[in-house]
């Protein structure tokens, strides 16, 4: 059974979103089938040249149902390597 969470992070303004998109999806190829870009904000709450990019993650485990524990690693991770790509930081 699916599994989707949803991540807001602020990057730079000039980030596209594609680099977003692409470090979430490569943060667990085993688990993580889609990852779909599902709003942008840019306003003057985020600071001068950033935004906010909404992404939807979507978890397929293969062989039994994930514990929170393991979704909880795999939005780590998602998180870890959209900083790394990007400099991205979730949006608080």
């Amino acid at each position: 059974q699916p599994v989707e969470r949803d991540f807001a992070f602020v990057v730079d303004a000039d980030t596209a979103s594609e680099a977003v998109l692409r470090a979430a999806k490569g943060a667990d190829k085993k688990l993580i089938t889609d990852v779909r870009l599902f709003d942008i904000f840019d306003g003057a709450s985020l600071g001068d040249g950033k935004k906010s990019l909404a992404i939807s993650v979507t978890l397929q485990p293969t062989d039994a149902t994930l514990t929170d524990a393991e979704i909880d690693a795999v939005a780590e991770k998602v998180t870890a390597a959209v900083s790394k790509a990007t400099g991205g930081v979730l949006r608080g």
